[in-house]
Formats: structure tokens, sequence, C-alpha cells
């Protein structure tokens, strides 16, 4: 696995400007104007990055309007999830998609690549080894990365992650659905019964599936994959019992804790922990190959 290093404090890449003196002094072709040696750096800098699968591979993102929705459950069985309760958002914007391999690949280029502390976990066999999977797997969405690295890739492309209430209310919808496509599991659409992958569903994958592989699970404002395939990391904190003293509006979780709110469960789970009010805690520093993360962001 790839040496981690030192915390980088800024993941902006920026372009070192070459004054007259040292283009001279550090230009190997002697004929050539400097002018010319800085259009061939450029050309090379863009053939790297401009052939890669990375290219605008950023994931959609999709406007959730402003409004109550409820959040939680009173299924029993689950007792985290109770109580069912109201909850008032602002307007914001979501991932269509989890964020995948190739989006992940320049983040991980401008960490410092190899040398990244914000190198994926590799798994090999069906998961395939980081940094080929970018290239082999271009479209599945990145694991086996930390809370910390999913910040540190939001941040650098301008975003952050949902709230576990933003996240919840974008499966869900303000009906609250059991699934994103409602009600039951197998629900008849479009001649399909299968919208998901989760553990012995039968949906054609025994691990991982690309993003956005089964379009009749959408949710009601056409987010992708809320319901299996990987857990996703959100912003907050996780507490057995914050549903019984969270805010109204806009929460954003305890304050404290030692670990963060995923949802949606994952290839690895029954069918049960893929409902959108299903929560559990992961601690941040843990990456595994059922975890990933989609993006949000404030809407102006």
């Amino acid at each position: 696995m790839p040496r981690r290093r030192k915390r980088v404090k800024n993941m902006n890449v920026s372009c070192h400007t070459l004054n007259k003196q040292d283009a001279r002094r550090t230009n190997p072709f002697g004929a050539l104007t400097t002018r010319a040696y800085r259009a061939g750096i450029f050309i090379v800098f863009f053939l790297r990055f401009a052939c890669l699968p990375c290219a605008m591979a950023e994931p959609e993102m999709l406007l959730i309007s402003a409004g109550i929705f409820t959040m939680g459950s009173e299924d029993g069985r689950f007792p985290n999830e109770a109580p069912a309760h109201n909850i008032y958002l602002d307007a914001y914007y979501i991932g269509k998609t989890e964020v995948t391999n190739a989006a992940y690949y320049p983040f991980w280029l401008a960490a410092g690549g190899d040398e990244s502390e914000h190198t994926p976990i590799s798994y090999g066999e069906a998961f395939g080894e980081w940094p080929d999977v970018a290239k082999s797997k271009p479209n599945y969405p990145v694991v086996g990365v930390s809370w910390h690295d999913a910040v540190a890739y939001a941040a650098w492309v301008g975003k952050r992650l949902p709230t576990e209430a933003e996240w919840e209310k974008a499966a869900r919808g303000t009906d609250a659905r059991r699934w994103p496509w409602g009600s039951p599991f197998s629900q008849p659409l479009k001649n399909k019964t299968i919208h998901a992958n989760v553990w012995h569903a039968k949906d054609g994958f025994k691990h991982l599936a690309p993003v956005g592989q089964y379009p009749t699970g959408a949710s009601p404002y056409g987010a992708l994959d809320m319901a299996g395939n990987v857990w996703e990391w959100t912003a907050d904190w996780y507490a057995d019992t914050y549903y019984h003293r969270s805010e109204e509006r806009n929460p954003t979780g305890p304050t404290v804790g030692s670990r963060r709110v995923v949802k949606g469960g994952s290839w690895l789970n029954p069918v049960p922990l893929s409902r959108c009010a299903t929560r559990i805690g992961q601690y941040p520093k843990s990456g595994t190959s059922f975890i990933g993360f989609r993006l949000a962001a404030d809407a102006p």
C-alpha cells in the first residue's frame, strides 16, 4: 500500500511561474524561445491530465428544495432511528451519485500521488488496486477512504459532505419513504424488481457496482444509489439518542463524538439496512471496502 505522508496544508494545485532568467537556465532546448518552452510545459501538463479518465468526472449536483420532511422512523427494531420527527431544511445541492474513482484521482495526484495521505486503501481481487482502478473501474464509487479523506476531497472541489438530515431528505423526499423508490423493496418499477445493490438481492453484483447502475432506484429528487452499494459518510457526529434532542431547523448533529454517521447500507448488508432511515456510526479514521461518499453544497 502506498506510503502516507504528512497532511497537505494547501490542496490547491499551483503553477510555478518561471522568470526569464530561470527559463533560460532551465530550458533544455536552446533553440526554442522562452515562450515556446512555456507552451511546451503547458501542453505536457494538459496531456497528462486531460487524457485521464477523471476528466469532467465530478458528479452532477441536484437541487433539493427548502421545506419540511420526516426524519427517522418508528420501526421498533432500530431504536436509534426514533422518534420520527419533522425537520426543516434550507435549500441545498447534493451529488446525483457517489464520488467515483475517476473523480477522486486528480485530487489524489494533487495531494501527492503515491505519497499522499489521502490514498485509498486497496483491497485487491474483485476490488482492484489503487490507483489502477481509476482507469479500470472509473465509474465505481471510490472506497477505502476515511471521513477525513472525504472532507479533504470535498473541500478541494469547493463543496462539502451532506449533513445526516440533508442526506436523508435527498433519499426519501417528503413522504417518509422506506426506500428511495418507495415500498416494498422489490416494488415492480419499469419491469424491474431490483433497485439496489445489497447482500443476496440477486442484483448481478457480488461486491461493488458502478454508480447509477439502478435508475429505478432513484430518489424523488433523482439521486441514485442512496440505498445499497456503499454506505456514505455524512458530516455529523453520531449519537444513539440524538433524535430526542435534535434541532428542528437545519440540524448538524451532536457537537462532539467519536464516530461519524454513515447512511444507506451497502453491498455487504441485508435489505433492512438499506432503508432511508437507517443510521450507524463509523470511526472517522476508518476506510473500508463498503463506505464511500457523495458531495453537498449550499444553495445560493
